[in-house]
């Protein structure tokens, strides 16, 4: 910054950006000009929108739903221009990417308030972000939520619109974890971040203004695994569990390469080389995959489970395993509530800006997980619902 004769900044200099910030902010208005023009073109006529990704070549497999039209569109104008994942180191595919899911993020919803904190974790002080909403009641329920990324990629930032629509439309306080990443901390360091984070809400709770016997834990994709490997873990210490878990589209199996192919294992934004890409940089090592705190699927048994929130995207190669996790809670005699979105892929909960069924699946998720946290008690276990 330019300096006078005092040392004191110069006439003016405190209004121009710094040589090195004026290339980022002009690419910060670039981006954002690219998704609002982005997202204007996604707010033509649906059937307008059906047509032309069907000349692109959509199509859904025998007996299921085409993907949404949005959806599809944002897919091949990415794999069009953009780049995959697995060719990219850690450290690289963590930078912001202009061709992403980023395209399609909503605003964030109104809070009472957003709050940055720290929290002691395992082996040093971690983030946390809190939202309270402004309809939050003195004594509040709360959502510990977990992002998305892989266990690789991810921040406070990456899930902050979702965050904000849950804590909204749940009437809940959401306290997001930015948890350690792989593969600087493997297995377990993440899940033990996470354990940490749920132990130190219900130690702080009444200074928070949450009841601390109304605390659920969630996430989607990876963090939906954090969430379910944390109940496991805590029943299995004979630890107080959260009163309930909700699960977006969960990774229940690290090792993809033992499981049968499905016909969405090329499909943006997850393929089956993605999932091997991320599992090899979280495992220690490849025996790591049959550990129920790793891959839950294969825990003996799901009896301790919480009452469970299961969401599903039907384009979404987790899909099967999810499915298969939603019968098994079931018959282990668990409160489900199994969603699926039958024309969504997986990360909707990042597309909130562009896909008006992908904010309207994320808002019907958000007030389900406020009506289970305010329950009384568990409900019966119930049946499927397909949307």
């Amino acid at each position: 910054m330019p300096l006078d004769s005092k040392g004191n900044p110069a006439p003016g200099a405190a209004d121009r950006p710094e040589p090195s910030a004026a290339p980022r902010l002009l690419t910060r208005l670039m981006w954002a000009a690219v998704r609002h023009v982005f997202q204007a073109f996604l707010q033509l006529p649906d059937a307008l929108l059906a047509t032309v990704a069907d000349r692109l070549g959509r199509r859904g497999p025998d007996g299921i739903r085409p993907v949404d039209p949005r959806a599809f569109l944002h897919a091949a104008f990415v794999r069009r221009f953009g780049a995959g994942m697995p060719v990219f180191d850690p450290a690289t595919a963590r930078k912001p990417r202009l061709l992403s899911l980023w395209l399609l993020e909503g605003r964030p919803g109104r809070m009472q308030s957003v709050r940055d904190i720290t929290f002691p974790g395992p082996d040093r002080r971690l983030r946390a972000r809190i939202y309270t909403p402004p309809d939050c009641p003195a004594d509040a329920p709360a959502l510990i939520f977990m992002h998305f990324g892989g266990c690789v990629t991810g921040d406070l930032d990456t899930c902050h619109t979702a965050c904000t629509i849950i804590a909204r439309h749940a009437h809940c306080k959401v306290c997001s974890i930015e948890y350690r990443l792989a593969p600087e901390h493997r297995f377990p360091a993440a899940l033990r971040d996470v354990i940490a984070a749920f132990q130190w809400l219900r130690r702080e709770a009444p200074t928070l203004g949450i009841d601390p016997g109304r605390i659920g834990i969630g996430g989607d994709s990876a963090g939906g695994y954090l969430a379910a490997a944390a109940c496991l873990a805590l029943d299995a210490e004979r630890a107080p569990k959260p009163k309930m878990q909700l699960l977006m589209y969960p990774v229940l199996d690290m090792d993809r390469r033992a499981l049968p192919e499905t016909p969405f294992d090329n499909c943006y934004p997850l393929t089956r080389a993605d999932m091997t890409w991320f599992a090899d940089l979280y495992l220690r090592r490849p025996e790591d995959a049959v550990n129920p705190l790793c891959s839950v699927s294969r825990a003996e048994t799901v009896e301790g489970m919480p009452p469970t929130i299961l969401i599903q995207a039907r384009h979404d190669l987790l899909f099967d395993e999810g499915n298969r996790f939603a019968e098994r809670l079931r018959d282990a005699g668990i409160s489900v509530d199994h969603h699926v979105f039958q024309t969504l892929p997986h990360a909707f909960s990042a597309m909130s800006g562009g896909l008006p069924a992908a904010r309207d699946a994320l808002v019907e998720t958000a007030a389900l997980t406020g009506d289970v946290l305010r329950a009384e008690e568990a409900e019966a276990p119930c049946a499927q619902i397909a949307i």
